[in-house]
């Protein structure tokens, strides 16, 4: 009989099940020279143990003992992807993600070759060098940790994401940025900052994450509609305003105090502003349905990392939150 936990060791470190099973099956009712009831070899032992498991519970707990089999697949894995994308001058898993999140070959390809001149840093991962600062944005888009760290395709895809986040505004309809570089602050009118101050004072919602909210929406124009209907300095659509808004939301001041009202509504109830964010493109329920995840919609996705993005960048001008 097949441990329950053997799934659960091949979904967390994204093995093949059949490939678990197998091993499983080979060990069962033989004796062999490796460790526990996968027949671990005791060259990986050390490995296993600075990776937090115990030698103990590997030789007595067969569940343990199965979660490190799956880890050993995984690296398996992951090195011979490895050989094989770096035997490519240009690799097909770069080209694929290029497809996936619709950033021009060209693009991707410059951005690719950029990297490759990048200074190896202990704070960056992988043949794309991902910044340490991105991976809790990549756990919430669904982007395996782990494999963004060690597999070549994993990371590159998360690269292509990021690069297609930050200039999300140029592709995507609807959002009302018009592809001003995200370190190129716009000039921002003098009321809009007051009343982000003001909105921020009133619920907390940090004032440059409102602004950052407001050029990714609107690109600071109160005036702007969108063509989904979208009004206003922070793009409500009238069923929302009604909810959170009062006034007009072409009024920017009412327009700030209204985003800060949803953007704490939604804060509060995912603990988390990258998934507040999601609520605020997306809806709430939305984020809800992809298990507290941000959204798989191509939008969203790239809305989020393009609006911490420029709230860094505004956090950072000012030296407040």
């Amino acid at each position: 009989m097949i441990p329950p936990c053997l799934e659960a060791a091949a979904q967390h470190w994204q093995v093949r099940r059949a490939a678990l099973v197998s091993q499983y099956d080979a060990q069962a009712g033989r004796s062999h020279a490796g460790v526990g009831v996968m027949g671990i070899p005791a060259v990986w032992l050390p490995i296993l143990e600075k990776n937090g498991f115990s030698l103990r519970r590997l030789k007595t707990d067969a569940c343990t003992n199965i979660a490190a089999a799956a880890l050993i697949l995984a690296v398996e894995q992951v090195q011979k992807n490895h050989a094989k994308v770096t035997a490519q001058p240009v690799p097909a898993c770069l080209r694929q993600a290029a497809q996936t999140y619709a950033v021009s070959w060209p693009v991707v390809q410059r951005y690719y070759t950029a990297q490759q001149n990048v200074s190896v840093s202990a704070r960056r991962y992988g043949p794309i060098h991902i910044p340490a600062g991105w991976l809790p944005l990549l756990r919430y888009a669904g982007f395996p940790e782990w494999r963004v760290k060690h597999d070549s395709c994993w990371n590159m895809a998360a690269g292509v994401w990021i690069l297609a986040a930050e200039h999300a505004g140029d592709r995507v309809p609807g959002t009302g940025w018009k592809g001003t570089p995200i370190n190129g602050i716009p000039a921002i009118p003098a009321r809009i900052v007051q009343d982000a101050t003001y909105a921020s004072a009133q619920t907390g919602v940090p004032k440059a994450l409102l602004m950052a909210v407001a050029w990714q929406e609107s690109g600071f124009n109160p005036q702007a509609v969108s063509s989904a209907g979208a009004q206003g300095l922070m793009q409500f659509i009238p069923s929302t305003w009604a909810r959170y808004g009062q006034g007009s939301p072409f009024n920017p001041r009412n327009a700030m105090l209204a985003g800060a009202r949803y953007l704490r509504h939604l804060a509060l109830e995912f603990h988390s502003w990258p998934l507040a964010l999601a609520g605020y493109n997306a809806g709430g329920q939305a984020v809800v349905e992809a298990g507290d995840h941000i959204p798989d919609f191509t939008q969203t996705q790239h809305y989020v990392p393009a609006v911490l993005g420029r709230y860094r960048v505004l956090a950072s001008q000012s030296g407040t939150p």
